[in-house]
């Protein structure tokens, strides 16, 4: 009976150090992708602030301005109307607009631009540290639950949810058993979440 306690033990063990390095190396892979991508090949995406200045001898302050990408992909902009802009990379919207506005517009225009503000995910219920987290890059629904924490004591980790909105503004919900993601270490089942997306974590009630 002592021999079968042990390994029981040993098992417990080994099962649970090995969640704590996946967790912990997860953490760490999150980190470096923050880290990694730059404003040079970060792709805009939907809630994305961007301020945008336009310069043809002078700044036109009439043109410049701050605007936010919708969920769509698309900003409002002076002389132009709707623009998308969702995938692209702050030159390749520098260059987009440039374009359109030397096409009717304006003589010899030079357009900046700099994202003011990041996508941001949000993860609500049975974490250690539920909120918004800003995400530059992709991240996957297990890099979020790390970042916050990993679950709470009484989380039902395969009763998680993602709340996507969708391009015509429709929402539609995700569920994943997350649980079986992490112990079980299939990585490749996996969720990318998308700029606005909001994971709900259930309580357990066993």
């Amino acid at each position: 009976m002592d021999t079968i306690k042990n390994i029981k033990y040993i098992t417990s063990f080994l099962l649970l150090s090995g969640l704590l390095l996946l967790s912990h190396s997860l953490a760490i892979a999150t980190q470096n992708t923050t880290k990694n991508v730059t404003d040079s090949d970060y792709k805009v995406g939907p809630e994305n602030v961007l301020v945008i200045d336009v310069y043809y001898g002078k700044k036109d302050e009439n043109l410049s301005r701050k605007v936010r990408v919708s969920s769509k992909g698309m900003i409002s902009f002076p002389l132009l109307g709707e623009v998308e802009v969702t995938g692209l990379t702050v030159h390749e919207i520098e260059s987009k607009l440039t374009y359109l506005l030397e096409k009717d517009y304006l003589v010899n225009p030079q357009v900046s631009v700099f994202i003011e503000e990041y996508s941001t995910v949000s993860i609500l219920g049975q974490v250690k540290e539920p909120g918004s987290y800003p995400i530059k890059g992709k991240i996957t629904l297990v890099e979020v639950i790390s970042l916050a924490g990993g679950f709470t004591k009484i989380a039902a980790v395969n009763d998680v949810k993602i709340i996507r909105t969708m391009p015509d503004g429709s929402k539609t919900t995700i569920k994943v058993k997350a649980g079986d993601i992490i112990n079980k270490g299939t990585l490749e089942d996996d969720v990318n979440l998308h700029s606005g997306d909001i994971v709900t974590v259930a309580e357990s009630f066993f």
